[in-house]
């Protein structure tokens, strides 16, 4: 299991960059179409911008465009994409042994991927009039997603460290947290501390031998502890 708390942490950093350039982006895209915005905004009044007063069609335009630069996106929808990459990053930290992939950052950009997916199918893709805008948003976004996965995997990786897990033959299973790690490489949070034991051993128990940065509370118990400080090994004999 990898962990929740380097996941937090790196999606804090990676969460504020993705939903900061969709937001920024999301900005830009609508100065750009200014007047295509402006049309659909003086059509569909009151309905676009109930809180805007009508006093007159291209004024209350004009206010209700400001509004959203300067308080829908900023505010709203920085938050809420925000919030829903951080929610991703969590989910990475809890489930990255079971993301497919070689490396940190094939695994994540799947995850990132399924993210945009999401955004897409609940509509949280920015603030958008026309179809034409909506691609380009959702275009960004995937192009953004790969960089919040590049993020994410460099942060993901410095917050955390592999263990490989060994049992000789007929040395039994190595259990962490209660759960089976026998002949796995697993992620874990730099410097954390976990439960280890030993079950099904055909052999008597001897000893956990350790390299790199796996320390054992007591190499001659069967059930233990270990701390983790950095990439290593534990082995059952």
């Amino acid at each position: 299991m990898g962990s929740v708390l380097a996941g937090l942490k790196a999606g804090a950093v990676a969460s504020l960059f993705f939903a900061g350039a969709v937001s920024l982006f999301n900005i830009l895209l609508l100065l750009a179409f200014k007047g295509e915005v402006l049309s659909y905004l003086s059509q569909s009044l009151p309905a676009s911008c109930p809180a805007v007063p009508v006093s007159g069609v291209s004024g209350t335009a004009e206010t209700c465009f400001t509004s959203i630069l300067v308080s829908d996106i900023p505010v709203a929808d920085f938050l809420r994409t925000g919030l829903l990459a951080i929610i991703f990053a969590v989910s990475i930290g809890v489930y990255f042994e079971y993301l497919p992939g070689p490396t940190y950052f094939r695994r994540i950009l799947l995850a990132s991927m399924i993210m945009v997916i999401v955004m897409v199918f609940i509509g949280l893709y920015g603030l958008v009039t026309t179809q034409i805008q909506a691609v380009i948003m959702i275009t960004f976004e995937t192009g953004a997603s790969v960089l919040y996965a590049l993020l994410m995997a460099r942060l993901y990786r410095r917050f955390t460290r592999e263990v490989e897990f060994q049992a000789a033959e007929g040395g039994g299973k190595v259990f962490v947290d209660k759960r089976n790690v026998t002949g796995k490489r697993m992620t874990y949070g730099i410097n954390s501390k976990h439960n280890i034991e030993v079950a099904g051993t055909v052999k008597p128990f001897k000893s956990w031998v350790v390299s790199g940065g796996v320390q054992v509370k007591e190499p001659k118990q069967a059930k233990t502890s270990i701390k983790v400080t950095g990439d290593g090994l534990l082995r059952l004999t």
